[in-house]
Parts: structure tokens; C-alpha cells; sequence
């Protein structure tokens, strides 16, 4: 599996130059600090221990698209390992202590520089605890200059200057012998003690470097795919982890197959990639702006490992011999080639069907999307069903299991496990099955939720307002229904009916007044017109500027299930206790289920206070 040895550095650094060592693909690019390349240099010139470097033997099953560390160059050698771990610290060795060219570095600012970096001779010596004072970087010129660039501070530009300051270029720390024959001729008539500076400065600093040995795990060529990318991750703490697409794009592109542009397009060329073709151009589906690429390879995973399935079934295995339907990273990472082409174009249209299927649910703004993860579940539910997912038999089902998933808060924990147990039981129910899926069993609503309920970041609370717009409500003002047009256009939004200010005033409790009974989907201009005041008041208001009649505003107000005489007399409690009751049987008929009366059970879903809408409605209240 692997081994651990101790090389040379000047060794692994030939390695690097030759190509014999690289880095996979995936490898992000990433450019240390003047301070950090120093800091590196002083540890190495004082022997301290830098850290392992991880790499994999080549040549195995698993094959990432190698490419050279940053200024090394090109050349056609194919690597005997890849290094997994190391990038930065061999980086910058390699371009400081090997290479001709300067080091591509960055100030604190972020600024990109370019140096070479010395060490001063004399100064490294009087101070060899810390050498770091003694590591100069200068300008790619090698002229540090000041005022603006009118002064010259320091000038390394020729190897008269490097001489005449003893200051010794670290990029020939593995090549120093011509150099201290210079160093010597500049000085052989005006200072004899220069061979003893020489010596005294090899024995103590370029020593050490030269036999520097950096500890080196191996993972040999038989480790797996999934294996070698959860090491990498173990050991990479220290920079941005890797999220499953781009560990499954390095290994694609092995195969000359580059995922990142089949999901993102190529931008320069006008192509769209997957992305960009199920969220659309001419009416965006907002719903899928925030599909990620690693939601797309999860789709395609669980199409992958339900056919595993089939096919082991196929042959007779039962039992613990059958492979699990998942969409768990480790599947996520075997997840082949073949099999993503494979799967890849009915999944794009399993994405786009989930997305005209949240439309009719009244789900048109991905922020109300209950739990992103749904829309993975509905895509791979409606790629396996193709045509069987259009009837409104169909459509019934489905709508049945996205309201029971959201209000009885099933997708809030165990996302990946619950996804892959409900997308085959979904199929098989809707093709005849008898069974019900599990989740419809097992999700469940109490009526004392509705008082707990008071943010738009819980999935019962999105669920409830996207049901009164599906269920039919209407605007107060522009006496409009919501669709994808009315929503953006009239900025629907999620506001009280017994305003904020309103209630403060009259000592309601806060608790009560916040929650989702006391809230429904309304335009921006009628939450303006609603202002502060107590509904009586802004209910005259609306009938003047809507040009409506009472008639016409209690039936607008009843598709919101509100009883306009609670609101015409201000009778807060009595229009509390009515609209809990109608909530409570929206959410049975949705789950086709009683909700359950009495004392929760399920554990409570994060209700932080939502502090955009509360600044948004103290605005206009």
C-alpha cells in the first residue's frame, strides 16, 4: 500500500527538473509569500524538519493527468510518481534553490512578485540561529531600488556585485563551484581571508542544505482511486479542499476527457456546458442557478449504482451480496467514465424536468427551495422515469413525497442516505408499486410547530408559503396569482398580515406575531401599502388603491386562509387560532396525513431569526 523513506533533497529536486516527479492534475496552482519562501529557506539551512511529502507511484489502474510543478520545463518525460502532498513547499525549493529563472512569489498585499533570493554571507555566519535576516529576495533585475525607483538600495545585477557584497545566489546551492572561484578571483589581491570565509560558510550553510533528506511517503500503484483521494485529503489540511468534481475531473482528463468543461462550457468558444443548458437563457430556471457540479455527479452516481444493482440481482446475488444504491463521496469518486457518459444527458433532463415540476409546485426562486438536495432526488427520479413521469398520476405522487420530505423536515439530516433510498422506492411506487416510499411513513407534522416557525431558512416554513401559492392565493393589491412572470415581476416576497409595528404597539407576543401563521406571500407594493397600521386601516387603503370591492378582498383574503372579519376588527387572537386551523389542514391534505396534535417529537429545525426580512419589513412598517 506504501512505504516511507528519506531522499536527498538535491535528488527530488532532479527529480522535479525532469519531469520524473509531478504533480496530478487536480492540483490547484498556488503562490507562497516572500515571508513564507524565506521562512522555508531558513528551516532547510538550519536543518529543521519541513514535513513529509506524500506521492504515488504511476503506472497503476487509477490515472490522473500529471502536469509539471510551476517553472519547471516542458518536456515529454512521463512521471514514475505524482506528488500529492508537497506542492508548495518543492514550488518554491525548486524556483529558489534550483532553478534559473526567479521564483514567482506574492507580497502581503497579494502583490504577484518575481525574486531571486540570496543570503549574505557574512551575516549568515554571525548569526546562524537565525538565518533568515541573512535570505535577501530582490527584483527579477536584481536591482532593489527605493523612492520610487530613483534610488538604487541594493544591486545584484552582475557577478562582480554578487562578489564585491558576498552575497551567494541560492539557486546555485547545488552548483556553487564555479561561483566560489569567482568570489575568490574578486578578492584573491585585496583580502586573503576570503577561502576562510568560503570554507566557514560551505561547511556551516550550504552543507546542511546540500544533504537536507525530506521524509517521503509512497502509496504504490495498487492503492485505489477512492483510497488515494481520501489520503490526499487527510494530509492536504493546510489548503482548500478538493470537492468530489474536481477529483473526478483529474481523473477523466487522464482519458482526454475534460469534465470541467462538459458542466461549465467553454466561454471563449460561445459553447455552453450543462450548466448553463438546464438553467436556460430565454426564461432562466431560477431553481437550478444553484445546482454545483458535485449535485450533478450525485444524480448520475445513484443511476450508476442502482444499475450495479439490477445487474447483480440480475444473476441471483441477494442479500449483503447486492451493492448499495448511493450517492456517498466514496461512489461519487469510483463513479466511471463510461458511466458518466452513460447517464450524463438524462440527468441534464432529469434536471430540467425536476425544475418545471418545482415551477408548478410554486417553487420558482431557488431560495425557496426547501432542501437543495430535493432537486437532486427529483432529477434522478424524473431521469429513471422519462415519459412515466409526465401523468398528473405521477405528478400527484411526487408532489406528495416533496411536501412530506419538507414539512416533516426528512431532508435534514442523513441527506445522501435518504436520497438514495428514496429515488428507487419513488420509481417503483409510481410505476405500481404498492408500497409507499419510506419517508411518507415516517415524515410527520405537529400542530405546534406553526409557533415555532418564523424563518424563511426552514424548510416547513418554505414549504408552507409555496403551498398557499400553489393552493391558488392571490395578491392583495393586483389580485394576482403567482407564476414564474408574477413573481419576479411583482417581487413577491414572504410578509405579516398583522404588521410588525402594529402589533408591538398592542403588547402581542413576539413569538406569536413572527411565526408562520401570522406571515403569507404578498407583492412588494402591497407590503408598502400595508404599512404599520392595524389591519382595518390598511384594508381601506387597499380597496381604495385596488379599486376592488370588500366582496373582492374577503375572496382574495380567503385564498390566503384568512378570515377577512379577524383582520377588519383587529382581532389578532381570534384570526391566530382560525388560520392555525386552516394551515393544519393545507398541511394534511398536502402529506395526506392528519397532523398530529400534542407535544413535538421531532427534533426542532434551526428557527434563527431572519434578520433581511425583519429590516426589510421595519422599512416599510
Amino acid at each position: 500500500m506504501f512505504d516511507t523513506t528519506k531522499l536527498d533533497l538535491s535528488e527530488i529536486l532532479k527529480r522535479v527538473d525532469s519531469g520524473k516527479l509531478q504533480l496530478p492534475d487536480f492540483q490547484r496552482s498556488y503562490v507562497w509569500g516572500d515571508d513564507d519562501v524565506r521562512s522555508l529557506l531558513a528551516s532547510i539551512a538550519r536543518g529543521f524538519p519541513v514535513g513529509a511529502l506524500l506521492t504515488l507511484e504511476t503506472g497503476g489502474t487509477v490515472r490522473f493527468q500529471p502536469r509539471r510543478l510551476e517553472g519547471v520545463p516542458d518536456t515529454a518525460t512521463t512521471p514514475e510518481e505524482l506528488l500529492l502532498d508537497g506542492q508548495q513547499r518543492m514550488t518554491s525549493l525548486y524556483q529558489a534553490a534550483f532553478s534559473k529563472l526567479p521564483v514567482k512569489t506574492k507580497s502581503k498585499q497579494n502583490k504577484i512578485l518575481h525574486r531571486y533570493y540570496y543570503i549574505d554571507m557574512r551575516k549568515a555566519l554571525q548569526n546562524l540561529t537565525d538565518i533568515e535576516v541573512a535570505i535577501v529576495g530582490v527584483p527579477a533585475d536584481r536591482i532593489i531600488r527605493t523612492n520610487f525607483g530613483k534610488d538604487i538600495e541594493l544591486d545584484m545585477s552582475t557577478p562582480a556585485a554578487e562578489f564585491e557584497k558576498c552575497m551567494f545566489p541560492l539557486n546555485l546551492v547545488f552548483d556553487s563551484r564555479d561561483w566560489f572561484y569567482g568570489l575568490n578571483d574578486h578578492w584573491q589581491t585585496r583580502d586573503p581571508h576570503i577561502r576562510q570565509l568560503e570554507r566557514s560558510f560551505v561547511e556551516k550553510v550550504l552543507k546542511p542544505i546540500e544533504h537536507y533528506k525530506m521524509p517521503v511517503i509512497r502509496l504504490d500503484k495498487t492503492n485505489s482511486r477512492e483510497a488515494i483521494c481520501l489520503v490526499f485529503e487527510k494530509v492536504n489540511v493546510g489548503g482548500k479542499k478538493l470537492d468530489a468534481f474536481e477529483l473526478v475531473t483529474a481523473v477523466y482528463a487522464a482519458d482526454e476527457y475534460d469534465l470541467r468543461h462538459d458542466w461549465m462550457g467553454v466561454p471563449a468558444k460561445a459553447v455552453p456546458g450543462r450548466l448553463a443548458r438546464m438553467i436556460g437563457t430565454t426564461n432562466p430556471r431560477d431553481v437550478l442557478k444553484h445546482v454545483a457540479s458535485t449535485d450533478f455527479l450525485q444524480a448520475c452516481t445513484l443511476l450508476h449504482t442502482r444499475e450495479l444493482r439490477l445487474q447483480a440481482e440480475q444473476v441471483g446475488k441477494k442479500g449483503n451480496e447486492l451493492p448499495q444504491i448511493t450517492c456517498k463521496r466514496e461512489a461519487l469518486l469510483g463513479l466511471p467514465l463510461d458511466a458518466y457518459k452513460r447517464h450524463a444527458d438524462t440527468i441534464e433532463k432529469g434536471f430540467i424536468e425536476a425544475a418545471s415540476f418545482l415551477n408548478e409546485l410554486k417553487i420558482i426562486w431557488h431560495g425557496d427551495i426547501p432542501y437543495p438536495p430535493q432537486v437532486t432526488a427529483l432529477a434522478a427520479a424524473f431521469a429513471l422515469l422519462g415519459k412515466e413521469g409526465k401523468p398528473a398520476a405521477a405528478r400527484s405522487k411526487l408532489a406528495r413525497w416533496f411536501w412530506s420530505v419538507s414539512l416533516g423536515e426528512q431532508y435534514g439530516s442523513s441527506t445522501e442516505f435518504k436520497m438514495a433510498r428514496d429515488v428507487p422506492e419513488l420509481v417503483n411506487w409510481i410505476r405500481g408499486g404498492t408500497a409507499n416510499p419510506q419517508s411518507l411513513n415516517e415524515a410527520f407534522f405537529q400542530a405546534e410547530k406553526f409557533r415555532r416557525l418564523k424563518s424563511r431558512k426552514s424548510a416547513p416554513y418554505k414549504a408552507m408559503h409555496a403551498l398557499l401559492m400553489f393552493r391558488g392565493c392571490k395578491d392583495f393589491i393586483t389580485g394576482r396569482p403567482t407564476d414564474v412572470m408574477t413573481f419576479f415581476n411583482d417581487d413577491i416576497d414572504i410578509h405579516h398580515i398583522f404588521p410588525r409595528a402594529w402589533c408591538t404597539k398592542k403588547g402581542i407576543d413576539k413569538g406569536l406575531y413572527d411565526s408562520v401563521v401570522n406571515k403569507t406571500p404578498l407583492s412588494k407594493r402591497s407590503n408598502i401599502m400595508i404599512g404599520g397600521v392595524g389591519p382595518a386601516d390598511y384594508l381601506r387603503k387597499v380597496e381604495k388603491e385596488s379599486g376592488l370591492t370588500a366582496v373582492e378582498i374577503d375572496n382574495i383574503l380567503r385564498s390566503h386562509l384568512i378570515e377577512p372579519e379577524h383582520l377588519r376588527t383587529n382581532d389578532f387572537d381570534a384570526f391566530f387560532a382560525a388560520r392555525t386551523r386552516a394551515l393544519a389542514e393545507l398541511v394534511s391534505e398536502a402529506m395526506e396525513k392528519p397532523v398530529v396534535m400534542g407535544h413535538e417529537q421531532a427534533e426542532p429545525e434551526g428557527e434563527l431569526a431572519d434578520e433581511d426580512e425583519a429590516l426589510a419589513e421595519e422599512e416599510t412598517e
